[in-house]
């Protein structure tokens, strides 16, 4: 159909330029003195047509051999790209295969090969020192460090980065934390820099750094709630274990902490160690109550009752341990520490009570040899030594035998 509307049209024009001409009687008269011109109209149209349409096609011939030498470097540039791109896949391949020296010996050639182009030559030199990072070369890993900090300049993220990242792998921290604040300086919010710098701070041993980067990234949602509550909670506990404190600062520092990290039962016991060290029980067992009526942890309970207090306290400590018993009857912890206090009472029905139900409920050594100890202050000798040979038994490891004990199957 196409083919007949061209036709057709063709053979029009055709028809309407044969009767133009036919019927056209003008002429054009030229004046170029002393000449003067005559030429029929048609004969003036076709030569304007002619004339025109050579000086079009000496222009254009013109244009195109001015254009030939940047057409020619056009061309090899667009063929080095498409070799340095070909040699890119090939070496990503080959690091993601495993395969990190021809990985690496590729990524060079396209580092040589990207020329002028920035992007392709960071990419290349890039993913060389990463192969030979991971084939332990770092001599050669620098060298590719060099020639991109030469190419890009010192502020360039993505080389920041990556020395940051690799060399803390090598663990030299301290280049590693030259390179982090390079990419803080170009970038300071940026969530993977910052998860870097934790992992850098973490091990370098700086709690103090890491509980506010933790802190940093739960905002961003870099990391979660409990992900950031536990890196958190263990920062506090290396600068409890680092830092000696007295009885005074140890009560403003966790009086400080955010309520949410003051419910951790790790913390608390640590917390509660410390103070006890200090001789500070009677604030250790302010902090105990406080965490254990917010939530209830068994090893906080038993270490409720290995406070040293005087009559009075010892007394409001066995009422407040019976009411949680009603709560928590069950608990093996609760029941040792009920045994505790009213051995220290002197109350030796009542404790011998509570630390058999400790022992029924869940057999342990501690409970085993608090009450052996009891009984050996009763003069009931028999019974003690029943019991620091059952202590015994569970202490030992498993594979040794109790019969080598005396103790009965």
């Amino acid at each position: 159909m196409k083919i007949a509307l061209w036709l057709t049209g063709i053979f029009a024009l055709a028809v309407g330029l044969t009767l133009f001409v036919q019927f056209n009687t003008g002429y054009a008269l030229l004046f170029l003195p002393p000449w003067r011109i005559e030429l029929s109209l048609n004969t003036f149209l076709v030569l304007l047509i002619v004339v025109v349409t050579a000086l079009y096609l000496l222009i254009r011939l013109v244009a195109e051999l001015g254009s030939l030498p940047q057409r020619v470097r056009r061309y090899r540039e667009n063929k080095a790209r498409e070799a340095s791109v070909k040699l890119e896949r090939q070496a990503r391949i080959a690091f993601f295969e495993g395969r990190y020296q021809r990985a690496e010996r590729l990524a060079a050639d396209a580092f040589a090969a990207s020329g002028k182009d920035k992007e392709a030559f960071a990419v290349n030199g890039l993913l060389a020192a990463r192969a030979a990072h991971a084939m332990r070369d770092f001599g050669r890993r620098d060298k590719h460090f060099t020639k991109l900090r030469e190419q890009l300049g010192p502020q360039h993220l993505s080389l920041a980065m990556t020395m940051a990242e690799l060399y803390l792998d090598e663990r030299r921290y301290a280049d590693a934390d030259l390179a982090l604040n390079e990419v803080k300086a170009i970038s300071p919010k940026l969530t993977a820099g910052l998860k870097l710098e934790l992992r850098l701070r973490q091990r370098e041993n700086r709690p103090d750094l890491v509980a506010k980067l933790a802190e940093q990234l739960e905002k961003s949602d870099a990391i979660d709630a409990d992900q950031a509550r536990r890196i958190r909670t263990q920062a506090h506990l290396t600068m409890l274990a680092g830092k000696p404190m007295s009885a005074q600062e140890l009560k403003v520092w966790w009086n400080k902490l955010p309520a949410d990290e003051r419910s951790s039962p790790q913390l608390v016991g640590a917390i509660a160690r410390a103070l006890c060290e200090q001789g500070a029980d009677a604030i250790a067992r302010e902090v105990l109550e406080a965490a254990l009526g917010d939530e209830w942890a068994s090893e906080l309970a038993g270490l409720y009752g290995q406070l040293t207090l005087d009559g009075d306290n010892q007394i409001a400590q066995l009422q407040l341990a019976e009411r949680w018993l009603q709560q928590h009857p069950r608990d093996h912890a609760l029941l040792l520490t009920l045994g505790r206090l009213c051995r220290k009472r002197a109350l030796w029905g009542k404790a011998q009570t509570y630390l058999e139900a400790s022992l029924s409920v869940k057999a342990t050594a501690v409970a085993h040899v608090e009450l052996a100890a009891m009984l050996e202050g009763l003069d009931k000798f028999e019974e003690a030594n029943r019991h620091y040979r059952a202590s015994l038994a569970l202490s030992l490891p498993e594979s040794t035998s109790p019969s080598l004990l005396g103790v009965p199957y």
